[in-house]
């Protein structure tokens, strides 16, 4: 009895990552709007009630893409920075996990595309979910940055200059992968954004670093 209930367990897990490959495809291919769940369920290799079990709705498995990434991302996070580090290297960190989310997905460079694509979407045509993928997945990430930089420039984490500051970081790295078809045109003998990743990082943290630091001495 004990082995069919974990074998039972194991087959609905394979069938929720099923559904959540499949609806990430057909959500970057399609849309949010014009995506269905049956042919999320046909790529997928499920019936229709699958969804329904594991997740609900097609706006709760849309939400799930979202909240699988932003798992990922605090979880690469967690396991890579030490309990009480200081704020730069948390920050060195965070711009590391957000680089590698975004330009490798653990090497799988298809994944990669399909939730850029998604992401995208979303911020050109918002969706009925995006409030919810806000407050349950963006706003918890941005206030762990806010915080980091914050504790950098000695402000409060809501401050205004704190949360400009944490979009400039941010801004380094979206602008690599939004001008990406400007960059290799105007410089085609660099190499692609994931063969010097370790580069990058390094340059946008100490460029962050630096630009905090000129905010501190400049004051108000």
């Amino acid at each position: 009895m004990a082995q069919r209930a974990e074998e039972a367990t194991t087959a609905a897990g394979g069938t929720r990552e099923r559904l959540l490959a499949a609806a990430l495809e057909v959500f970057a291919e399609r849309g949010y709007e014009a995506a269905t769940i049956r042919e999320i369920c046909s790529r997928a290799g499920a019936n229709t009630a699958a969804v329904h079990y594991h997740f609900g709705d097609k706006r709760s498995l849309y939400e799930a893409i979202y909240g699988t990434l932003f798992e990922t991302l605090r979880q690469r996070r967690t396991d890579f920075l030490p309990a009480g580090a200081p704020p730069a290297e948390r920050l060195r960190v965070y711009i590391r996990a957000l680089f590698e989310e975004i330009f490798c997905c653990a090497g799988n460079t298809e994944r990669q595309v399909q939730l850029s694509t998604i992401y995208l979407s979303e911020m050109a045509n918002p969706s009925e979910v995006l409030d919810r993928i806000v407050t349950e997945h963006l706003e918890p990430d941005a206030r762990e940055l806010y915080s980091i930089v914050g504790e950098l420039l000695g402000r409060p984490p809501e401050h205004p200059q704190t949360i400009d500051c944490a979009a400039s970081v941010v801004g380094q790295i979206l602008y690599y992968y939004h001008a990406a078809p400007i960059l290799t045109r105007l410089h085609p003998d660099r190499a692609a954004v994931p063969e010097r990743l370790d580069q990058l990082v390094e340059h946008v943290w100490r460029f962050a670093l630096g630009g905090i630091e000129c905010c501190v001495e400049a004051g108000g």
